[in-house]
């Protein structure tokens, strides 16, 4: 797996930066989630407890998906402004009665 950075903007109202990439995966399933952030906070240097992958599209017939994170300036704002399916998904906080 290999993962390009396509586009990185930095949001200053939210207080995040928003980062969309290609993830070439020739021969190979289309990759986690978690191993797409682990990989992505290791590239860009980012916090993973501010960082989420917002998405991973794949389309068929093809070895390349797209995606799309966000990284926050603080576990606050990202608490604050983020759904909870997505922080739940992420990994970031448990499910309540889990």
């Amino acid at each position: 797996m290999e993962i390009k950075v396509t586009e990185i903007k930095e949001n200053k109202l939210l207080g995040r930066k928003e980062i969309y990439f290609d993830i070439i995966h020739e021969g190979e399933a289309t990759p986690s989630r978690k191993d797409v952030k682990g990989k992505l906070v290791a590239m860009l240097d980012l916090n993973p407890e501010t960082t989420v992958v917002q998405y991973i599209r794949s389309y068929f017939g093809s070895h390349v998906s797209k995606g799309y994170a966000k990284s926050y300036e603080s576990r606050e704002r990202l608490l604050y402004i983020e759904p909870e399916y997505v922080l739940i998904r992420d990994g970031i906080i448990q499910k309540e009665g889990e």
